[in-house]
């Protein structure tokens, strides 16, 4: 007679431990959707810092290079 409701407590255990699984895979590919989001936007600033970097390093070179042309003929 105790073997039924024992049973029955286990199956819905089971069951609630299933519902959290499946809670905690959402949550899961929500964290990995975000962690793609933020590798893109890393990409992008790692591309815009090369091209803030190379800009400055042409416009200093340009500056030297007018600089050294001046001083060698003034």
């Amino acid at each position: 007679m105790h073997a039924h409701p024992l049973e029955a407590r286990m199956a819905r255990i089971e069951g609630a431990f299933d519902q959290i699984n499946e809670c905690l895979g959402s949550i899961d590919r929500r964290f990995e959707s975000v962690d793609r989001r933020f590798d893109r936007i890393d990409s992008r600033f790692n591309w815009l810092t090369g091209i803030v970097v190379g800009t400055w390093i042409t416009m200093m070179a340009t500056q030297i290079t007018t600089i050294l042309t001046i001083v060698a003929h003034g």
